[in-house]
């Protein structure tokens, strides 16, 4: 299992660095809009097996449409995508046959899968569209992934104090120390090869604020499977688990790094 979560990232990572640095706008967006309808899909497997295919192609469409409309730089159109989907998941649940309670569960489910995943992932499709986007794509990629690794190896050797058993029992406070020194450590090594113009300040606490909010989406997501009694949200991903598994602390990270580029005027 080791070995082969190397072997898979290897093949990934260089592959993910390429798509950022070379595809143009229009691949990148498909590429993100692909990642959605991934998701999506392992979303709906964990949460809702019961919805119908048709809800399901819905969401699907929904969640492409708010990536779209992010890529459009028109603020009017992201609002009204937004606006269709509270629309129709909330009228579409009044002709439902189900028990009152059911219908607004069911809605409150599919309204959290499209905030926690094509809204959160379309993000990076406003960082991409920065002045210095890509890189700050890929300063996102290597900090949250320093941050995973080096949480993974604190934690194996010296993890012994629980950080929240109840939702994720192999979590550690060592080990979540240890994702935020590398968080810091990507983010530092992201400085002298991306951004060597931008002040260290910024770097360090945007190194460690992604190795906190890291943290905050992969126990979350670790809530999501505990709710549905699974230990990985999927197979996708050799030595990983399902995608979700995989970019959950991304999907957390990279609103916070564009907002911190954006609102500081170091985009």
């Amino acid at each position: 299992m080791h070995l082969q979560r190397w072997i898979t990232g290897l093949i990934l990572g260089p592959s993910l660095i390429l798509l950022v640095v070379f595809s143009p706008p229009w691949l990148f967006l498909l590429f993100i809009i692909l990642v959605i309808f991934l998701s999506l899909r392992e979303f709906f497997a964990l949460i809702l097996p019961e919805v119908s295919p048709g809800e399901k192609g819905a969401g699907f469409i929904l969640g492409f449409l708010l990536a779209g409309s992010l890529s459009s730089r028109e603020p009017s159109c992201f609002l009204f995508t937004i606006l269709l989907a509270f629309f129709f998941i909330s009228i579409r649940s009044l002709s439902r046959p189900e028990e009152f309670s059911a219908r607004v569960e069911k809605v409150s489910k599919q309204l959290l899968g499209f905030f926690y995943l094509p809204f959160l992932l379309s993000h990076f499709v406003l960082m991409r569209n920065l002045e210095r986007g890509r890189l700050w794509v890929l300063f996102t990629l290597v900090t949250v992934y320093f941050g995973d690794t080096l949480a993974f190896y604190v934690g194996r050797a010296w993890g012994k104090r629980k950080m929240a058993p109840q939702i994720s029992p192999g979590k550690t406070v060592e080990g979540g120390l240890g994702a935020m020194a590398g968080s810091v450590a990507g983010a530092w090594v992201s400085k002298l090869i991306f951004f060597p113009s931008i002040p260290v300040l910024h770097v360090l606490i945007l190194g460690a604020a992604v190795g906190v909010i890291g943290q905050l989406g992969d126990l979350w997501e670790s809530l999501l499977k505990r709710s549905a009694r699974v230990k990985d949200s999927g197979g996708m991903i050799p030595g990983h688990g399902g995608l979700l598994d995989r970019i959950d602390s991304l999907l957390f990270a990279a609103p916070l790094v564009y907002y911190y580029a954006w609102g500081m005027g170091i985009g």
